[in-house]
Formats: C-alpha cells, sequence, structure tokens
C-alpha cells in the first residue's frame, strides 16, 4: 500500500532509496532537459540558478552549455546537494558551482542578480506556488530568463498516468494557461513549449 513516505521520499531524498533515486532521476530526466534547453534562446550566460537541483545532472548540462558561467544549485534534501556537489565536483573545484541547502521559499541570493533560473521537476513540490514563483523570478535580471520544465502536464490524453502519478508522488500539477498567467503577472514575457506526444512542458519566461 501506498504512504505518504513515498511522497516525501520523491519531494525530499533522503537514505540509499534517496541516493538511488536521485541517480535514477539523472538518467531519466537528461532526454527532458536537453529537449527544454533548446527552446532557451540564449547564448551568453554569467551567473545562474538552479532551483530544485536534485542529482545535479542539470547543473552539468548547463556548464555544458555554459561553460564560463557561475551556477548555483539549491535543494531542501541533503542526498540531493551531496550527490549534486559529487557530480560536478571539477567545477565545485575551480569555485564557479556553489551548492546549498535552501529552499524555493527563501533564496539566500540577492534579486536580479542571474541571468537565468531553472527549475526542472520541481515546480509541483513548492510549498506556496504562487509566492514560490515570485521569489523565483525576483532573482532574474531585466533581460534574462527564468525556465520552468516538467514531464507531465494535464491533459486528457494522459489523465489517467497523470493522476496515478498526483496520488502516488504527490504532484500539484497546474495548466500550462495558469502557469504562463502566473509568470506574465511577474513581469515575464513567457513562451510555452508543449509535446504534445510526450506530455513534456517548458515555460520560458524573459524578464520585462
Amino acid at each position: 500500500m501506498h504512504t505518504d513516505k513515498g511522497h516525501d521520499l520523491f519531494k525530499k531524498p533522503v537514505g540509499d532509496e534517496g541516493r538511488s533515486l536521485l541517480e535514477e532521476m539523472n538518467r531519466h530526466h537528461r532526454k527532458l532537459s536537453e529537449w527544454a534547453l533548446s527552446k532557451l534562446p540564449l547564448e551568453r550566460c554569467e551567473r545562474i540558478l538552479d532551483i530544485g537541483c536534485g542529482g545535479g545532472m542539470l547543473i552539468s548540462l548547463l556548464n555544458e552549455r555554459f561553460a564560463d558561467a557561475e551556477i548555483y544549485g539549491i535543494d531542501i534534501s541533503e542526498e540531493s546537494v551531496d550527490m549534486a556537489k559529487k557530480v560536478n565536483s571539477d567545477i565545485v573545484r575551480e569555485g564557479r558551482c556553489h551548492i546549498t541547502l535552501d529552499s524555493v521559499s527563501d533564496i539566500p541570493y540577492e534579486n536580479v542578480s542571474f541571468d537565468l533560473v531553472t527549475a526542472f521537476e520541481t515546480y509541483f513540490f513548492w510549498p506556496d506556488l504562487r509566492n514560490d514563483l515570485k521569489e523565483a523570478t525576483s532573482k532574474v535580471k531585466k533581460g534574462g530568463y527564468i525556465v520552468i520544465v516538467s514531464e507531465t502536464y494535464p491533459h486528457p490524453k494522459f489523465k489517467e498516468r497523470n493522476d496515478e502519478a498526483v496520488r502516488l508522488y504527490g504532484l500539484n500539477l497546474v495548466d500550462n494557461d495558469l502557469m504562463a498567467e502566473m509568470l506574465e503577472k511577474m513581469e515575464m514575457n513567457v513562451t510555452v513549449n508543449a509535446d504534445e506526444e510526450k506530455n513534456w512542458v517548458a515555460f520560458v519566461g524573459i524578464k520585462k
């Protein structure tokens, strides 16, 4: 029988189970992450924040694309922070990558200080989506970008599968139009990129 422990493990991986889950997420979400980053029309970037960095795979991809960027990652899971540091140990040693135990609800960096803020496979666990989006977008410089990505969004074709994911993992899924509307109210010009065959979505916002 499923319990809330399963919800908690996906939201905040802990212990051996958590480490195994993070390793699987690094593999499973790679194609999604590559697809989403291909929608980002940004050629140069000096300072990046990855919210809910998980096992650190996305930070690796960001480093490949923006080789000189200073990258910051935050997560509420100690297991995630430890794994993300190990996966990106080279740039951590260089001093270009900083990964800390922090929450989207209280991001420990100055407002309007990042060229790019990313949040992949994480928004549906945020404690207060509207306020947490406000916190995340507040860190983006004018002309900078935010990218929010999910491999699942409400769609009739995937309703049965998505309802099961909500039940098993405690996801708070929102309609694409609602997510775009919330971001627009936070001074972002938003493009919604959806792959209807895979049920993937990437919201790409540029700060006005």
